[in-house]
């Protein structure tokens, strides 16, 4: 029996191990597809908004000054000469005119002086002055176009006038007769100042043929005829001389400045 079981024992020790069982691993399951999205049209673009044709021109142009005669020695300030065209107020803009608020322009006192020196006004313009000097001032004219006394007024403050008819206005303070100043009031808006460099411009003028103005303070204006299309620009380069002007003027009484200014 002992025997028995030895060779039972040898026979198990020899039988052949058998190798374990791995589990199938599952099969991967595929994504499901992803929709197709049908592909977007572009927006049509917008269509073109044509724009309104021009209707008025533009009158552009550049001065130049020489002292004394034509062949004299060019002056390189050509600021405050008044270019404008002489033509009747559209019936339009003058009820326009009528019924808005009247345009504002300012002529400042400053160190004694009114800046600027000279101005172009529409007429029906509100003319303000105001002191930024640290002295009293006393603003008039005797003009014919418009006669007017600011009264005495002090630093910080300002006064007007509105000027109603075309013409040159001559400005002085009553107790500075250094300060002097015009002005140009013109029957209809198109008109400009030169700058420094004797440049101007002149926008919105209707198409048509007028006759214009170069104005200048000192010297004779010169005068000529533009012609101004739709949409387009007229070129004007002029040339002006300068000649020896009498700043003489009274007080606003008539009698001379005494010392005390």
């Amino acid at each position: 029996m002992a025997y028995s079981l030895h060779v039972f024992a040898a026979l198990l020790l020899l039988a052949p191990t058998a190798e374990p069982v791995t589990p199938a691993s599952p099969a991967p399951i595929s994504p499901a597809p992803a929709p197709i999205t049908p592909p977007i049209a572009p927006a049509p673009a917008p269509a073109p908004v044509a724009s309104a044709p021009a209707t008025t021109g533009i009158v552009t142009g550049a001065v130049t000054i020489t002292r004394d005669s034509p062949t004299g020695k060019p002056k390189a300030d050509r600021s405050g000469v008044v270019i404008y065209l002489e033509a009747p107020m559209d019936p339009e803009q003058e009820d326009r005119l009528l019924a808005e608020v009247p345009p504002v322009h300012e002529v400042r006192q400053i160190n004694k002086s009114f800046v600027p020196a000279v101005s172009a006004v529409i007429r029906g313009t509100e003319v303000r002055f105001p002191n930024d000097d640290m002295v009293f001032h006393n603003v008039f004219s005797l003009s014919k176009v418009k006669r007017f006394d600011l009264g005495l007024y002090k630093s910080g403050t300002t006064r007007s006038v509105t000027l109603t008819r075309a013409g040159i206005i001559d400005v002085y303070c009553n107790i500075h007769p250094e300060m002097a100043a015009k002005i140009l009031v013109l029957d209809n808006p198109y008109f400009a100042v030169t700058g420094a460099d004797g440049g101007f411009s002149i926008n919105g003028v209707p198409p048509g043929t007028y006759p214009f103005v170069a104005w200048q303070v000192r010297g004779e204006p010169v005068r000529g005829e533009v012609i101004v299309s739709a949409g387009a620009q007229a070129r004007l380069d002029l040339k002006l001389v300068e000649t020896p002007q009498s700043g003489a003027h009274t007080r606003k009484d008539g009698s001379p400045y005494g010392r005390y200014n």
